[in-house]
């Protein structure tokens, strides 16, 4: 089976869809598919390097941006292009793509869903003249439905099935001002009614963007976020003492850090033994700065490690430090990789009683749920985990062995693969 997989580069982020997609590419290449991985604005930024089959970039950051501000860069030859395209000034580019917000990006995420009638149209040529000019693929899957700007014409240049993977854009288009928020919504749903499955990592987001997307509910269906397991190896024992709170996500309002800083002082000044480790890129200065000055109180400051977390290796010494993990989310989380990682290295983890995580704490018993938002109830979840070691301890392991269940790379591979599948001989 030839797969063509195009996904979002996301600049110098760690970005959770790219490590998923990433993940995906090396899980089917083991089942013996032929994957082709194509990268778009800025090359994939991921802990152990692009998987095999990872092309040069398309629609290169640099160009798109000029191409939507300045009409002479519509026209230049390939010389020019290839220069801003080179993966040097793209990663140096992509540095500063985190800074960048939907409020922005209104008008040229138009442009770009509007394919070839748009800006970029010139990009989009160069795509599928690549696409064309080799063996052609049984399936093509775009990585989330912003990308769908390119599938009316990808269906006329290249014959094969497309699926499209949902992984959070609803809440990127929700942060675009109108009126480019309903040309969005509105571009969207055209183009996505000529792709012919979609991938949700949830039940529950799959109802919400069939919805979104004004699709039947029965073309959305679940595959779970998988991770490589078997990098996350657990520790000896899980610690007890002092009880250590793990976050390792961006640091961002969005994630919640502010709100688990709020229920770890409700724990010091309740007399408990307990220190915060948090970790995560800080895209969001203004924020962190508030948080940094939250933490330096003089109750939490001795209390408190702030952690590179730079490579995988690093990342699991975090999570094996960790008595528990938590990301309290104020936006349903989407994809949840940060748990799962987490309870892969069998660290409970406490999370929001929202997006992904009810499925993910029912399917592998891996930790609490909190009402979203409740400082005050994250606390006492916390507090219950510290006053039950050995309670924590049987979800630490209940959350290992989910994990390899249910949210392994290889699974999702599986569960796509036979996606892939149904899709090409007609049953889908």
């Amino acid at each position: 089976m030839k797969v063509t997989y195009i996904t979002a580069g996301a600049g110098a982020m760690h970005c959770g869809a790219c490590s998923r997609d990433a993940a995906l590419a090396r899980a089917l290449i083991a089942r013996g598919c032929d994957v082709l991985l194509i990268p778009l604005y800025t090359p994939i930024n991921v802990e152990d390097g692009p998987p095999p089959g990872t092309t040069r970039t398309f629609f290169g950051g640099i160009n798109v941006y000029l191409q939507q501000h300045v009409p002479l860069f519509r026209h230049t030859p390939r010389l020019v292009d290839r220069f801003l395209d080179n993966r040097p000034l793209l990663n140096w580019a992509g540095k500063f793509a985190i800074k960048t917000k939907a409020e922005k990006l209104g008008p040229m995420t138009v442009s770009r869903l509007r394919g070839e009638e748009g800006r970029q149209r010139k990009e989009l040529a160069r795509l599928l003249d690549f696409l064309a000019g080799g063996p052609a693929p049984d399936v093509v899957n775009l990585a989330n439905s912003l990308l769908s700007g390119i599938v009316p014409a990808l269906r006329r240049r290249i014959k094969a099935r497309v699926a499209c993977t949902l992984q959070g854009e609803d809440q990127f288009i929700e942060d675009i001002p109108e009126p480019d928020g309903a040309q969005v919504r509105d571009l969207l749903r055209r183009n996505v009614r000529e792709i012919d499955l979609f991938i949700a990592p949830s039940d529950a987001y799959a109802d919400h963007m069939a919805g979104f997307l004004d699709v039947p509910r029965e073309k959305v269906r679940t595959v779970r976020t998988g991770i490589e397991v078997d990098r996350y190896p657990p520790p000896p024992r899980r610690p007890r003492r002092p009880f250590a709170v793990g976050y390792l996500s961006r640091i961002t309002p969005e994630k919640g850090l502010d709100l688990l800083v709020e229920a770890f002082r409700t724990l010091v000044l309740d007399g408990r033994e307990a220190v915060l480790r948090v970790a995560g890129q800080t895209p969001d200065a203004r924020f962190w700065d508030t948080v940094r000055a939250d933490l330096r109180r003089p109750e939490l400051a001795a209390r408190v490690e702030h952690c590179d977390v730079p490579d995988l290796p690093a990342k699991v010494r975090f999570f094996q430090a960790c008595s528990a993990v938590s990301v309290p989310s104020r936006r349903p989380e989407v994809r949840g990789t940060a748990a799962i990682e987490a309870m892969a290295a069998g660290v409970p983890v406490v999370v929001p009683r929202s997006g992904v995580f009810p499925e993910l704490i029912e399917t592998t018993g891996g930790g609490v749920l909190f009402p979203p938002g409740d400082a005050e109830r994250l606390a006492a979840a916390l507090a219950g985990l510290m006053d039950d070691p050995d309670g924590a301890d049987a979800l630490g392991l209940a959350g290992r062995e989910g994990a390899r269940v249910h949210c392994a790379a290889a699974r999702m591979a599986q569960r796509t693969s036979e996606l892939y599948t149904d899709l090409i001989e007609g049953t889908n």
